[in-house]
């Protein structure tokens, strides 16, 4: 219980405008569209979360991103590497729907939402489908893994202009819970931060964690970064797609 209030607290405390914002510490800068399923949040051109896309239409996010904001005022921006830059990649979408599936804000649970975009992506070599897991799919720990985003370089640090990733390693189960993934980088001073949240943990190809919380500060060495298990949700997911 203590563990849950500390992290109940710390979402809470991170809340900007009524998201959450999770960003990548310690990492390095992507090349240009090395990961082409990421997509960047934005509300008036800023942006606060990242997602995935899993389908032609539809993206993958943490729910808390899309607590208290509505669904109207967010872009979604598809193939980019700068935040700033007009690249000629950037292919711009609005949300038509969001599909929840029971997010607990308390204890941060089913932290996933899919969103409906107003039209399908153009698929090309710059934006694509990332690959989902089965169903139940477990990843042992010592998997290796690569987490991405344009998150906060430290916990009182800037937000990149441009993409930034990082390797990552699975922890056991005991440093985790059941519903997540766990990843750390110890004896660095490296992990996810404030303004990853909702982009993509992946694991030989197939996204297994969405960005999801973390425990005191950025990157700290100490704890894991906490990532909603989507293996645990190919139902939901499936039902969203399909609808």
């Amino acid at each position: 219980h203590f563990l849950l209030v500390t992290l109940a607290l710390l979402w809470t405390s991170q809340v900007n405008g009524g998201s959450m914002q999770t960003q990548i510490v310690g990492g390095r800068e992507a090349s240009p569209n090395s990961h082409p399923y990421i997509a960047s949040l934005q509300l008036r051109g800023r942006h606060f979360c990242g997602g995935s896309l899993i389908a032609p239409q539809f993206l993958m996010t943490a729910a808390h991103c899309m607590e208290n904001t509505a669904p109207s005022v967010v872009t979604v921006v598809l193939g980019a590497h700068s935040l700033r830059e007009n690249e000629e990649t950037k292919q711009r979408f609005r949300v038509n729907q969001v599909f929840e599936n029971g997010f607990n804000p308390l204890t941060l649970e089913n932290d996933i939402v899919i969103l409906k975009l107003d039209r399908p992506v153009s698929l090309n070599g710059k934006v694509q489908v990332v690959s989902l897991p089965n169903a139940n799919e477990d990843v042992p720990a010592g998997t290796q893994c690569v987490t991405a985003g344009w998150g906060q370089l430290s916990t009182e640090g800037r937000i990149p202009d441009r993409l930034q990733e990082l390797n990552v390693t699975v922890t056991s189960r005991n440093l985790c819970r059941p519903n997540n993934i766990c990843t750390g980088v110890f004896m660095q001073r490296a992990g996810i931060c404030f303004g990853d949240s909702g982009g993509p943990l992946v694991c030989n190809g197939v996204i297994q964690g969405i960005t999801s919380f973390i425990i005191r500060t950025c990157g700290n060495g100490r704890s894991p970064d906490f990532f909603s298990r989507v293996a645990l949700f190919r139902s939901f997911i499936d039902n969203a797609i399909n609808s």
